[in-house]
């Protein structure tokens, strides 16, 4: 008897230590990101995310495996959605093939306060779960970062379009590619880090891309134009696996979004500085902004918005769209 319950206690014990090895290993996540390690989206999340984690010497550590260059953007989600990844810090474009509610994280004209409390955050929770097996820990909006379209040539202006863009091959990604085609471009999907041979080589004559990090790429070498005014706002979303993230305890999942809500208020300062540096840049590099005015304004905002939801309003959807698209996007001025 005695030495059955020695027995039991060591195999209990044993277990016990086994159970602390699996939770400790669960608590080691696997990061991965859309962009290079030196862009400004990836210099944030490094300051203020990634790093003050692992500072903490909590039982949740987080491991960088690589960006772009180890797991292509367009397989970044679909290494999340199988556990191969833990977290990615990725545009919702990037993936909007897999789940058609990500093609709507850059259109809205909400703020992100009003969408946490008029439902629309809950629908996008629910809608990530079930297409992605994700959970968003965190959205980014970067101090009200925007989007413009650089060229490397002055473009003809439109009362109808803003931009008059026939002839013109533009990279694109899902994002800006219903807005590009609207202004009469052809447009081409290319990776970031693709973006430099392009230009060089005059394969594309421009692209959309947001607020900063323009001449991290070295695109200013090519670049002449910007357009005003900006449109969109950020799409940059964290997400976690949701496997994972229901495997962790409770403890790890409070400090986890607790660091993903700190990220949101102090990345934006950070995002702030690098974009008014890469202005800088810009300027000195002898990139001009182009600042439409009238009704070549008005066209233009009215193309970029109304060809990008009127693609939005085709496709299939996991959560009620016609709720979900008011609480998004208001038509109202």
């Amino acid at each position: 008897m005695k030495k059955f319950l020695v027995h039991s206690i060591a195999g209990a014990v044993a277990m016990a230590m086994g159970t602390s090895v699996l939770s400790a290993q669960a608590a080691e996540l696997k990061v991965t990101g859309c962009f290079v390690k030196n862009h400004d989206y990836m210099v944030s999340y490094f300051s203020n995310f990634h790093d003050p984690i692992n500072s903490a010497k909590k039982s949740l550590t987080l491991k960088y495996i690589g960006g772009p260059e180890v797991t292509p953007i367009q397989k970044q989600a679909p290494a999340l959605q199988r556990g191969l990844v833990d977290i990615i810090f990725c545009p919702g474009a990037y993936y909007g093939g897999l789940i058609s509610e990500a093609r709507l994280v850059g259109v809205h004209n909400k703020s992100l306060d009003d969408m946490r409390k008029n439902g629309a955050w809950d629908m996008l929770q629910e809608a990530w779960g079930k297409k992605l097996n994700a959970r968003i820990l965190s959205w980014h909006f970067f101090g009200g970062q925007k989007f413009y379209i650089y060229t490397t040539f002055e473009p003809k202006l439109s009362e109808k379009t803003g931009l008059d863009l026939k002839g013109v091959k533009m990279r694109t990604t899902g994002l800006y590619k219903a807005l590009l085609q609207a202004m009469g471009a052809t447009t081409v999907f290319m990776s970031p880090g693709d973006v430099y041979t392009g230009l060089e080589r005059g394969v594309v004559g421009g692209l959309a891309w947001p607020w900063g990090s323009v001449t991290v790429y070295g695109w200013e070498k090519f670049l002449k134009y910007r357009i005003k005014p900006d449109f969109y706002g950020a799409s940059m979303l964290m997400l976690v696996n949701l496997d994972k993230f229901k495997a962790m305890t409770k403890a790890e999942r409070d400090f986890l979004q607790e660091r993903a809500a700190a990220f949101e208020k102090k990345g934006s300062e950070l995002m702030v500085k690098k974009g008014v540096l890469d202005d800088e840049k810009l300027k000195k590099a002898g990139v001009k902004d182009i600042v439409l005015t009238g009704k070549v304004a008005d066209a233009y905002l009215k193309t970029i918005y109304g060809a990008k939801w009127t693609e939005n309003d085709s496709l299939k959807y996991s959560v009620d769209y016609k709720k979900l698209k008011p609480l998004m996007y208001s038509t109202a001025k």
